[in-house]
């Protein structure tokens, strides 16, 4: 009981932790930032594409428009996450939260006072998931609010809207497993500068080059199209998923199997082996 009692005033102190931290606002103006730039973005390049000449027998401007302002709502409806950057901020944020712990001598005080290694980290794991899934949240809210005033027509908005369900849900399954990530790698390397270098370069090296040197490996076509059906097994990589899941509604029975499947197995290896790892280290 006196450790239950330990773990939700550790689990109080760190919610109270995390929402004095000034970078968690940050991130959330820039989540905002950046969907107003988008929304911005759009309205202007959807002006030029109608203004454009049309040559005789040519695809009208409207048509052309209309087309771009779909695909870009699209990938603010559906992929809101990976347009304001979500999974871009929150390692930031995380490797700042947890990194201090260790920086400032909190872990070893915490642990001096009776407080489980093993609780520390599912603290700061429970933590870590919250913010993910409430900057989802916002990332989709936001993101719904620019879709409105982006003046694609009510049917096509009501279209999108119909697969935004699926989105949201699977976003909110990849925020538990980059979390159990971030909060494995951040106690592995304890360093608030190592662990936030270790994780953007993981989200760059995991999500953007492996992506890039797989599809010249497969000699994809420049449209995306694989020949060779072996591309879909790039949904056993989670950085991928960042992007791939705005198209959730999408997956075949076997991509989906794929894509959560492998996302559950990711989260118990890095939840387990992070806190495995936790237990056979001291705190310094």
């Amino acid at each position: 009981m006196d450790r239950i009692k330990k773990f939700f005033s550790l689990l109080a102190s760190d919610f109270l932790k995390l929402s004095k931290m000034k970078s968690v606002y940050i991130g959330i103006a820039v989540m905002l930032f950046l969907t107003l730039l988008l929304a911005v973005a759009e309205s202007a390049l959807t002006s030029l594409l109608d203004s454009v000449p049309v040559e005789e027998g040519g695809v009208s401007s409207d048509a052309v428009s209309d087309a771009f302002t779909l695909t870009v709502v699209h990938g603010m409806l559906n992929g809101a996450p990976s347009s304001t950057g979500v999974f871009f901020l929150i390692p930031i944020i995380a490797a700042l939260f947890i990194g201090n712990e260790f920086s400032t001598g909190m872990a070893r005080l915490y642990i001096g006072r009776g407080v489980h290694k093993t609780d520390l980290y599912i603290s700061k794991f429970i933590v870590i998931s919250a913010l993910s899934v409430i900057y989802v949240c916002l990332s989709f809210a936001m993101c719904a609010v620019a879709a409105e005033v982006s003046g694609l027509e009510k049917s096509a908005l009501d279209g999108l809207h119909a697969y935004t369900a699926d989105a949201f849900g699977s976003y909110l399954f990849l925020a538990v497993t980059l979390s159990a990530i971030y909060t494995a790698v951040c106690f592995v390397v304890r360093s608030r500068a190592a662990s936030m270098a270790t994780l953007i370069a993981m989200l760059i090296v995991l999500g953007d080059v492996l992506v890039a040197v797989v599809q010249v490996a497969l000699a994809m076509q420049p449209t995306g199209v694989d020949t060779t059906g072996k591309f879909v097994y790039m949904l056993l990589d989670p950085y991928y998923c960042i992007d791939a899941l705005s198209y959730a509604h999408t997956f075949t029975a076997r991509e989906a199997g794929i894509a959560f499947g492998s996302m559950a197995g990711w989260t118990a290896l890095f939840f387990g082996g992070g806190l495995l790892l936790n237990e056979k280290r001291d705190v310094k």
